[in-house]
């Protein structure tokens, strides 16, 4: 595996707006009982194996669909609470190593996230931007072909977010 330069057409860029404080939501990506509520694919049951919320911490958790179990984790790199988040995201194994993807698109073993959070008048915008970490032009290219639903699948995680925003405030 080699270590590629990310150009721009490597990059995933979303914008996502939010009408709470960016402390709230910043928070809602700090505790195991809140992401249980609203992260990951909202295809799957997920669940918080550990959280471990702070610079080198971990999240490590469980996705089920219809009996099939997968893991992941973050691997948090910088935490600037309530303006910004990076952290690695990988599918990882009970134990929470990285392994690739399961599935027949060759991906990343890594995906480098950076998430900037800013707020206007009581509405929050979550800037994210998602690139390839320390892959092969193969990995890359399976990255940016998988783009598009990766754009979809961030929405209706940030969806299930906002109702999760809303239950909290309610």
């Amino acid at each position: 595996m080699s270590t590629q330069t990310t150009h721009e057409k490597d990059k995933l860029r979303l914008a996502y707006e939010f009408n709470a404080p960016k402390q709230l939501i910043f928070n809602a990506f700090s505790t195991a009982e809140a992401l249980n509520e609203w992260w990951g694919p909202v295809e799957t049951k997920n669940s918080a194996v550990s959280l471990d919320f702070r610079p080198g911490g971990v999240f490590h958790f469980k996705m089920d669909f219809n009996g099939n179990v997968n893991y992941a984790r973050f691997l948090f790199k910088t935490i600037e609470p309530y303006d910004l988040l990076e952290f690695s995201n990988a599918f990882a194994d009970e134990h929470a190593n990285p392994i690739p993807a399961p599935f027949d698109v060759i991906l990343p073993v890594e995906i480098f996230y950076r998430l900037r959070f800013s707020e206007r008048n009581g509405k929050t915008t979550i800037d994210l931007t998602g690139e390839p970490f320390n892959a092969s032009q193969a990995e890359v290219g399976g990255f940016i072909s998988i783009k598009e639903s990766m754009r979809q699948g961030f929405g209706a995680t940030f969806e299930k977010l906002g109702v999760y925003l809303k239950n909290v405030t309610d």
